[in-house]
């Protein structure tokens, strides 16, 4: 009897190990994005991507983008990773979450990715002009930050841990960053490595 007590203590310790240290903890998108029945979910900033199923935390601006308020199912999420979809064409995606480059817990981070506002609410009164360069990626001298938000979503905390600050940080390649100063909420200078 006393050995069937350790055996079973030590196979439910095992098993704890295995679930603590392995398993990703889901994420209940509908909860975390508070989303009324039947509504859409879109991305919440141009999401950029070299490989659609190695995506980065840090969204660094290579290769080929998803524009913001492009509508997406999420299909997975957890603390490790986030699996959406993008509704018109059905081609898949995959963001490996890194809480050392955002700071954020992964439902935060859900959060600033993900949206129910729709294309028009995010663009706000922005000209036609700077829609279509913001759509492509494109930031100049004149933008507002919340045309950069759009363009290129948040700089990265460990570089930029406050967005009130004057300077943006945006990681171009492995420690090469492009530095965006603003003055009266718009950009005056871009600074390239």
């Amino acid at each position: 009897m006393m050995m069937m007590k350790k055996i079973s203590a030590v196979l439910t310790a095992f098993a704890m190990i295995l679930i603590l240290s392995g398993c990703a903890r889901e994420i209940i998108v509908a909860e975390v994005l508070q989303t009324p029945v039947q509504a859409q979910i879109r991305t919440a900033y141009n999401l950029w991507y070299e490989n659609p199923t190695e995506m980065d935390t840090i969204n660094m601006q290579k290769g080929s983008i998803i524009p913001f308020g492009t509508v997406v199912e999420v299909t997975k999420a957890s603390d490790k990773e986030i699996c959406f979809t993008t509704v018109d064409d059905g081609k898949k995606f995959r963001i490996e979450y890194e809480y050392k480059y955002r700071l954020q817990t992964p439902e935060e981070f859900l959060k600033t990715v993900f949206t129910t506002r729709t294309e028009e609410d995010l663009r706000g009164d922005m000209d036609a002009l700077t829609y279509e360069k913001v759509r492509r990626g494109i930031v100049e001298k004149g933008m507002t930050r919340q045309a950069v938000l759009l363009a290129y979503g948040p700089p990265c905390a460990i570089r930029t841990p406050d967005m009130a600050l004057s300077s943006w940080l945006y990681p171009l390649d492995f420690l090469e960053y492009k530095r965006l100063i603003f003055k009266d909420n718009k950009i005056i200078e871009i600074l390239l490595p």
